[in-house]
């Protein structure tokens, strides 16, 4: 048969699809009448009626442009208006919502729902204008409050927390940013003040989070006025230990540099880049004076802000001529202020491998040198770090050791010496967590901190310090100590090749072998590291970047490998923390958290693990683990996880047909390998109680009913049980389905009588049960099943003593007798 061509038919069939319920069937054939209608006033009903089915789909701009269409052709056309009004209230356009119902109001003027929804979008309209100027008045009010000489302390520090907070929602930024908020903050910055330069700071990066467009026009403002740049380029600069500094917290320089960082990534095109290069490199050269060693210093403290920031500026910056003669010039002072300074700007500069590489030959003797002789524990402990950064340039590959056997252990120990000193400042210690974040690639030093209890507590408590900067290499020494970063495979024939070439070839420490590495996860758990991890989880977007989201979900999955641990790391929190890592951060990081809240689901109580409402937020990441571009075992405990989650209540399983799980299950149902084919069946068998899955198998030219008849015939046990309970729940759902088993493949009566004499009570129970469906489904096939050797089955599985363990089997073969019975198709013995 060919395709059907008449509008009017096709839209009549479009009409009962709907009325039916079957959106999707009803929008095709409304889109097919479109393609042959040639009558305007025909074709403004058609569209008029898809507009309402895209309603019904959510799917609002479409029903938007539909319903437009329609009163193009007839401006009067009362239910293309109404529709278009729902369709615009849902996309927040109350206004142009408003103006649709008043004209249908105006054209059915005692209409209620006309007119209880234009009073109801008229309240929404005014309140949102209430709020909207309620804003301005306040962000106005705010900055008044900031810049008034005489307001008291408290009330500052009040008005410049509220803007910051103000600034962390998209509706108060943009108050923020249309109130002209961008050039008083940088008037802020320009106050000198300290806490008017960290809330000025925080509340840029506020509004740039998440927000491209706002950061474009706010990096206009700060670079197109080179003063604002370097403002900014000044706060990374200070150094607390000269007088005449601005005061600031620990985190205000990260901050600053974090918003460099932001407006540099999102700078279009060269020529803006290298604008922004220029301001800073005549920002620096500007504070280099060989008689002012003061500001060299702050020239060299800058650089370093922008080696934490746009990484890229630093380092073109850090090779210009003259400027690592200082950096070596001031390691040699004999001021203690500018040592401290020059070290950590060798520290930051040398990130790259390629820079490592310099320093070892040119600043290792000079680091060793300050380290021997200074007496100032903080330059100490800093010079410490970079012979670690410098010492674990080679990585985890066991044959590139940068120093002599034993002084990365040695260095090690000095850093866990002063990490547990109590008696030391936050930052210094966090100095020396930067150092193990280096050191910990060296499997000897990763064993030997794992058996520091001690010094792993004391780096968890400090993550629950007001400095949050530490939390970076918390994170990398945690992905160093449980191995789990990205591994190159090593092949064997390219190994014996590289040998054979004189190429280098790495080489594994013994150590970093599968049962050190299970040890030391256990230690590491055993320690409470997955309460700090959850503290970790809860900071600022500004200090947790993507990158050490990454770090924590990869140290999440490590810990949960095993599933014995898996227990411990809920009850610590675990799975609510891995929520959000899950959802934000680098790609790879979302699927290491995903792949950890698999780990959980798929074993724990999910309404324990995530409770509440967040439990719903699971659904989305496990979804994402049924790409087939995701491996094997990702996909078969996403799997186990949805099915544990589709098991709970409709609302879980609605969810998950939502994300568009189902063509995913259905594909892993004829997957060739048997553990991932037997957990999507078991998914399928808590989802058909859904009529949208129900639908599906009843949909002619597909497979999909053979396969699961197809399946109940296998013989794995947990395969037939699980496609043996999709079938007796699907043929009591639909009548249809119960007659369409006959009509799909030949062997369906074979496999019904095997599933009913089955060795397991729970498989037999669930082909007696389907049996039971067939039997009142049809007449005809009740009168084929019962003339077949079934009758004999019925009877002798009927006849059996009652048993708890086969009862329910047992019943069921009664209950089939009695409604063959009912439908005259057996009589009962006589006495």
């Amino acid at each position: 048969m060919g395709e059907i061509a008449d509008p009017v038919q096709l839209k009549d069939e479009g009409n009962k699809h709907f009325q039916a319920g079957e959106i999707d069937k009803a929008i095709e054939c409304y889109t097919k009448a479109i393609k042959f209608s040639k009558d305007k006033k025909a074709l403004a009903v058609i569209y008029r009626n898809r507009s309402a089915c895209f309603l019904k789909k959510e799917n609002y701009n479409n029903a938007v442009s539909d319903a437009t269409k329609a009163i193009d052709v007839d401006a009067a056309d009362i239910k293309a208006l109404y529709r278009r009004c729902q369709a615009l209230e849902k996309l927040g356009k109350l206004d142009m919502a408003f103006k649709d119902v008043q004209r249908c109001a105006t054209l059915e003027p005692k209409n209620k729902t006309f007119l209880e929804t234009l009073r109801r979008l008229g309240a929404e309209i005014q309140q949102k204008l209430k709020t909207t100027f309620s804003t301005d008045s306040r962000v106005q009010n705010m900055f008044d409050i900031l810049f008034a000489d005489e307001s008291d302390k408290e009330k500052q520090e009040k008005a410049a927390n509220n803007l910051i907070v103000l600034a962390r929602e998209d509706a108060g930024a943009e108050r923020i940013f249309q109130n002209n908020g961008v050039p008083l903050l940088v008037q802020l910055i320009d106050t000198g003040k300290p806490d008017m330069i960290l809330a000025a700071i925080r509340t840029l990066s506020g509004m740039c989070t998440g927000h491209r467009a706002r950061v474009r026009n706010s990096h206009k403002t700060l670079i197109l006025i080179p003063w604002g740049l370097k403002k900014i380029l000044k706060v990374c600069g200070q150094v607390p230990d000269l007088p005449d500094q601005l005061p600031l917290t620990e985190n205000t320089q990260l901050i600053a540099s974090v918003l460099l960082n932001k407006v540099y990534d999102d700078l279009r095109c060269d020529p803006e880049r290298d604008n922004f290069r220029d301001i800073c490199d005549e920002y620096i050269k500007s504070k280099f004076d060989p008689n002012d060693m003061d500001k060299n210093i702050h020239a060299i403290n800058t650089l370093s802000g922008l080696l934490q920031g746009p990484f890229d500026v630093g380092n073109v910056l850090a090779g210009r001529q003259g400027v690592m003669e200082m950096m070596v010039a001031l390691c040699g002072s004999e001021r203690e202020v500018d040592q401290l300074v020059a070290v950590e700007a060798l520290i930051h500069a040398s990130t790259k491998t390629s820079k490592a590489s310099f320093f070892i030959s040119n600043g290792v003797t000079l680091l060793k040198d300050m380290y021997k002789k200074t007496k100032n524990e903080k330059i100490k402990i800093r010079a410490l770090v970079g012979l670690c950064k410098l010492g674990s340039a080679g990585g985890d590959d066991y044959s590139m050791r940068q120093f002599a056997e034993g002084s990365t252990e040695k260095l090690a120990k000095q850093c866990r010496k002063w990490l547990c000193n109590p008696t030391l400042d936050v930052r210094t210690r966090k100095w020396a967590v930067e150092g193990l974040a280096y050191l910990t690639n060296d499997a000897d030093v990763k064993d030997d901190f794992i058996d520091d209890e001690a010094a792993m507590r004391a780096m968890f408590e400090l993550t629950k310090s007001k400095d949050k900067t530490i939390l970076y290499a918390v994170a990398c020494t945690l992905v160093n100590c449980t191995n789990s970063y990205d591994k190159k495979e090593i092949i064997p024939e390219m190994v014996q090749l590289a040998k054979f070439s004189k190429q280098h070839v790495p080489e594994q420490h013994p150590k970093d072998k599968k049962d050190f590495i299970v040890r030391r996860v256990k230690k590491i758990l055993k320690a409470g590291v997955t309460s700090a991890l959850t503290v970790m989880v809860k900071a600022d977007n500004y200090v947790l970047t993507d990158q050490t989201k990454e770090m924590l979900a990869r140290v999440f999955l490590a810990l949960a490998d095993d599933i014995k641990d898996r227990g411990t790391i809920v009850a610590q929190g675990g799975g609510k923390a891995l929520i959000p890592l899950a959802l934000e951060g680098t790609d790879n990081g979302k699927i290491k958290a995903s792949h950890a809240l698999a780990k959980i689901a798929a074993v724990s109580n999910p309404e324990i693990a995530f409770p509440g409402e967040r439990i719903y937020e699971v659904v989305r990441p496990l979804v994402s683990l049924l790409n087939t571009e995701r491996d094997g075992l990702e996909n078969f405990e996403a799997l186990l996880g949805l099915t544990n989650l589709a098991a709970l209540n409709d609302k879980l399983r609605v969810k998950i047909l939502k994300e568009k799980a189902l063509p995913e299950i259905e594909n892993y149902m004829f997957e060739e390998h048997d553990q991932i084919r037997q957990a999507a069946t078991e998914c399928m068998c808590n989802l058909v109680c859904c009529k949208e899955v129900q639908d599906r198998y009843l949909e002619d030219g597909n497979d999909k009913l053979k396969l699961l008849i197809l399946l109940c015939g296998e013989d794995d046990v947990q395969l037939q049980r699980a496609a043996a309970g999709a079938l007796a729940m699907l043929t009591a759902a639909q009548k249809k389905l119960a007659v369409k088993i006959t009509k799909v493949t030949e062997q369906w009566l074979e496999i019904i009588q095997r599933l009913c004499i089955h060795d397991n009570p729970e498989i037999q129970h669930r082909g007696l049960v389907t049996v039971f469906n067939m039997l009142d489904a049809d007449e005809q096939l009740a009168k084929k099943l019962i003339e077949c050797e079934l009758l004999e089955i019925l009877t002798f599985v009927a006849k059996l003593e009652d048993n708890p363990k086969k009862q329910d089997a047992i019943n069921a073969a009664r209950a089939c007798l009695s409604r063959a019975l009912d439908g005259g198709l057996i009589k009962p013995f006589s006495n």
